[in-house]
């Protein structure tokens, strides 16, 4: 796990499209990487996500997972079934 927080930290350090809400959304991505021991795709819910990450809002939970994508920090497949989690890949 410290090596891919290692990597992250390097990667905002010069990424000025990265904010705080990006940060905090990705560590919570991976604080549950690390629970499914630290292996990729892992299954997780907006309502656990929100909560580590501190999001309130769903659209900005959406628009921070999309981002981390675009920036190429994960892959993200939303799952729109209500009882099944989304699919998450670290992309190191």
């Amino acid at each position: 796990m410290e090596r891919s927080i290692g990597k992250f930290i390097h990667r905002i350090l010069i990424d000025q499209r990265v904010r705080i809400w990006h940060v905090g959304t990705y560590l919570a991505l991976v604080l549950l990487w690390e629970k499914n021991r630290q292996s990729s795709p892992f299954q997780v819910t907006r309502r656990m996500i929100m909560q580590m990450s501190r999001t309130k809002s769903t659209r900005t939970y959406h628009k921070y997972l999309k981002e981390l994508e675009v920036l190429g920090y994960i892959k993200y497949l939303p799952s729109y079934h209500p009882k099944e989690g989304s699919t998450v890949w670290l992309i190191e």
